[in-house]
């Protein structure tokens, strides 16, 4: 496991005896035994109930391009704002999440383009509130409140706010990996 996962013997030891808080470590274990970065986070869920509810109560906002680092520290809207001045895209996973299911639904707070990123599967985005500019490949398409696009994920994507759009564009993203 050690050298598929790229690490020390003595750091999955510690990782298997839960004496880690490295993010880091357990991505990369996560990684190399094929399991969704989602199911490694702390979302909780009854297997046996056939629904699962997201409440306020419940978010965790995370940095777009650095989630694996973990939730961000200050988890209030200033906490967030925050974040925006210093760069980043905040990224709320939603608990609502089946276990071993498909579907991954995720809030998006947009102040800027994001980094282009890419993953498997497909991912459908509807626009909140404000307008938004999503890149795929090599197109843009502007997109207002209450529209949607579907799109592969696989293609190199971003999200940004639309010129003149009010701040935050709120985007709820949902992907369906393979």
């Amino acid at each position: 496991m050690a050298t598929l996962a790229g690490l020390s013997k003595t750091s999955v030891v510690q990782a298997e005896a839960g004496r880690t808080s490295r993010r880091s470590t357990y991505e990369k274990l996560g990684l190399a035994l094929q399991l969704r970065m989602e199911s490694l986070l702390s979302i909780t869920q009854s297997t046996t109930d056939p629904f699962s509810v997201h409440r306020q109560a419940d978010d965790r906002w995370y940095r777009l391009a650095a989630f694996n680092e973990g939730p961000m520290p200050d988890q209030s809207e200033e906490g967030r704002k925050q974040a925006v001045a210093a760069g980043a895209t905040p990224f709320c996973f939603l608990s609502s999440r089946l276990h071993g299911g498909a579907i991954k639904p995720n809030i998006l707070e947009v102040h800027a383009q994001s980094e282009k990123r890419s993953h498997p599967g497909e991912e459908f985005a509807f626009v909140m509130s404000g307008r938004a500019l999503l890149e795929i490949g090599e197109s843009v398409i502007e997109l207002s409140e209450g529209e949607s696009v579907t799109f592969w994920s696989g293609e190199p994507h971003s999200y940004g706010p639309a010129p003149d759009s009010t701040l935050p564009v709120r985007i709820l993203s949902v992907r369906v990996d393979p």
